[in-house]
């Protein structure tokens, strides 16, 4: 049983790092020093990355080396504490005129769990950043006038994939929705999207 049990971790061990080994790093560059735009063809009533966060005291500044962030945002998203925030990601590939969907996609079913978890993707890039988490970290996003506190940084957004990527345009697109206890949709949820080029590194 105890040989069984060590074949079985040896194994997972193995895995990963078979599935680390094929990973390839892209670093993905910015197309616009305002981050943030509008999706297209999305229901109406759907708002905009301000109906997520009031951005008007928030910095961001083209330079050779990236994009420099720096301020702070308010939230300002239609959500009730008892709500649960689902979140999905959708990475799109411009071709001919039209973005293309990618098998790149990922569904957040409850976005307030996992928030500060050093494994997400935006965690390096973003939620780490906020330097006030300590005393907001129970509001996530579902608290209107809860103000984060951003530090000033240079965005740098590196990631591996195993799965190749074609050189090119992309835009990664995501939408926030606020569930209430029922399991309905609350209106007025949120698309916005990060539009830049792919580079292997």
């Amino acid at each position: 049983m105890k040989r069984c049990l060590i074949w079985k971790w040896m194994l997972l061990i193995i895995f990963e790092v078979v599935n680390l080994s094929m990973q390839i790093e892209y670093e993905f560059e910015l197309e616009d020093e305002s981050i943030y735009t509008n999706c297209s063809d999305v229901p109406p009533g759907t708002l905009n990355i301000n109906g997520l966060f009031d951005m008007t005291n928030l910095s961001t500044t083209m330079t050779p080396e990236g994009i420099i962030l720096s301020g702070n945002m308010t939230n300002v998203f239609n959500a009730q504490p008892s709500d649960r925030i689902e979140v999905t990601g959708n990475l799109l590939y411009f071709d001919r005129g039209t973005w293309q969907p990618t098998t790149l996609n990922m569904a957040i079913k409850d976005f307030c769990k996992v928030m500060y978890d050093e494994k997400q993707l935006w965690y390096k890039e973003w939620a780490s950043r906020v330097t006030n988490r300590d005393v907001i970290k129970d509001q996530c996003i579902k608290n209107q006038g809860t103000v984060l506190l951003m530090e000033t940084y240079t965005i740098m957004l590196r990631f591996g994939s195993s799965v190749p990527l074609i050189s090119g345009r992309y835009t990664l697109r995501i939408r926030v929705f606020a569930i209430d206890q029922s399991g309905k949709k609350r209106p007025n949820d949120v698309c916005y999207e990060v539009r830049g080029t792919f580079f292997k590194i």
